[in-house]
Formats: structure tokens, C-alpha cells, sequence
């Protein structure tokens, strides 16, 4: 059997750009993973510092520490758990899931049933499929970065309030 020369020339272009379609959902799936990821470890020290800073500030304050100090370090514990609080609702909304209706049974069983189209039929169909594809996982990852910005404004005061306090806790045990 003698293959068609534009035939065979639209298979390969197919190929070529159904590559290109998966390597694009491939580097999106890649980016959705590196925000989770930055999310998570981004709560994760928060947490850990929180932990640490409420540590050091009752061990270095212990029973000697003055009202007023003890009152100090409640309000920079208030504080810095608000601002832990905040950074985790907003890591939440970048690790939130995002369903993808589009490839499912029904989509199979319309590939399945467009194959014996001719091959310029089918790559106008398979292109067509990719695109809202693609273009609903760049999408879905845009939110998650604007979520990763809003979650990493609370990064800093949850830092500089958990530094405050030591730094606070430590002065009491001088005064």
C-alpha cells in the first residue's frame, strides 16, 4: 500500500503538534506541582517557626517574667497566630483541586470513533481538543499563582512578629 504524500506529510505534522499539545500540559501539570509544593513548604516553616518562637518566648520568659511582658507576649502570640491562620487559608486556595471535565469517557469513545476520519479531519479535531484543555490548566494555575502572592504577604509578618517575640521574651529575662 503506496501512502499518500500530503497524507503522510499531515500524520507527521500531526505528531509534531500533538507533541507540542502535550508538552504544554505536561509543563503546566509541572507548574501546578511547584506551586503546591512552594505552598507546602511555605506552611510547613511558618508552622515550624510559630512553634519554635512560642517555645523560646515561654521557656526564656518562665515564671519571672513582669504582667506586662507576659501581656506583651500574648498579643505578638494573638498576633503571629492570625497572621499563621491567614497564610494557611490562603496556601489552602493554592493547594485547592481543580476539576478538568473535559477528558473522560465520552471523550475516548469520540476519538475512538473519529479515527477512520481522514487524517486532516482528525488533526483538525484533536487540535481543537487541546486547546480549551491547555487553556483551562494555564488558567487553573494563574489562580494558584495569585493565591501563592496573596498566602506570601502573611510569610513575613508570621517571621518578623515570631522574631519580635523572642526578642521580646529575651528582654524580659534581662528586666
Amino acid at each position: 500500500m503506496v501512502m499518500d504524500p500530503q497524507s503522510e506529510a499531515t500524520s507527521q505534522n500531526l505528531a509534531h503538534v500533538l507533541d507540542t499539545a502535550r508538552a504544554a500540559l505536561d509543563g503546566e501539570f509541572a507548574r501546578a506541582n511547584r506551586l503546591d509544593e512552594k505552598a507546602r513548604g511555605q506552611a510547613t516553616l511558618a508552622g515550624s517557626w510559630f512553634a519554635v518562637t512560642q517555645a523560646v518566648s515561654a521557656i526564656a520568659t518562665g515564671t519571672s517574667a513582669s504582667k506586662g511582658w507576659i501581656i506583651g507576649l500574648a498579643v505578638g502570640l494573638g498576633l503571629q497566630a492570625v497572621a499563621l491562620f491567614m497564610l494557611l487559608l490562603r496556601d489552602s486556595a493554592v493547594w485547592k483541586l481543580h476539576d478538568r471535565d473535559e477528558v473522560g469517557p465520552e471523550t475516548l469513545e469520540a476519538m475512538r470513533d473519529s479515527v477512520s476520519e481522514p487524517v486532516a479531519d482528525f488533526a483538525s479535531s484533536a487540535i481543537e481538543f487541546y486547546i480549551p484543555v491547555l487553556d483551562q490548566a494555564q488558567k487553573a494555575n494563574e489562580q494558584r499563582g495569585k493565591a501563592f502572592e496573596k498566602a506570601s504577604f502573611w510569610w513575613w509578618p508570621v517571621l518578623v512578629i515570631g522574631l519580635l517575640e523572642i526578642a521580646a521574651a529575651l528582654i524580659s529575662r534581662a528586666a
